[in-house]
Order: structure tokens, then sequence, then C-alpha cells
């Protein structure tokens, strides 16, 4: 029942093949989740983003609350109208730019 040098040379052969197969679907499989995972990273940043800036908008409406109570604090009113300033400067930079 000793196998010939032929026969075992073909045995090699179907399983480099068979391996050459299972790399090839692990190098697809592996793309698709690359793929996946370079969508997962954007949503992540444009979530990351739009969390930023919900807590910006509470933070200026908590602000803007503060301003008009009598016990607000004197650094929220500082706060308050240093953020206005600088949508102030925003806007002026946005108009000076559609002028040009």
């Amino acid at each position: 029942m000793s196998k010939t040098l032929a026969q075992k040379v073909e045995e090699v052969k179907k399983k480099v093949v068979h391996l050459l197969e299972q790399n090839h679907k692990l190098l697809s499989k592996n793309e698709e989740f690359e793929g996946e995972l370079r969508v997962l990273k954007q949503t992540l940043d444009a979530e990351t983003q739009k969390t930023a800036e919900l807590l910006n908008k509470i933070k200026i409406i908590k602000l803007a609350q503060n301003i008009g109570s009598p016990d607000s604090e004197r650094a929220d009113v500082t706060e308050l109208k240093r953020k206005i300033n600088e949508y102030i400067k925003e806007i002026d930079h946005c108009i000076t730019m559609l002028n040009d």
C-alpha cells in the first residue's frame, strides 16, 4: 500500500490548489471587510462631527437661557458675547469671500 512518488506529488498538487482557492476566498473576504470598515469609519467621523456640533448648540442654548436670569454668572455672559463675536467674524469672512 505504499504510494508512489507520482501519487504523493499529485496529492501535494491538489492540496496546493485547495490552499490557493482558500487564499483567494480569504483575500476577497478581506477586501470586502476593508471596504466595510472604510464606510463605517466615515460614518463614525460624520456622527462624531454631528455630536460635537450638537454639544456646541446645547452649550449656546444654555448660555442664552442664563443670560436673562438675574443670577446668571458673569463668565456665562462673557462666554456668550465671545461666541456671538466669533459668529459675526465668521459671517463677515463669508461675506468677504462672496464679494471677491
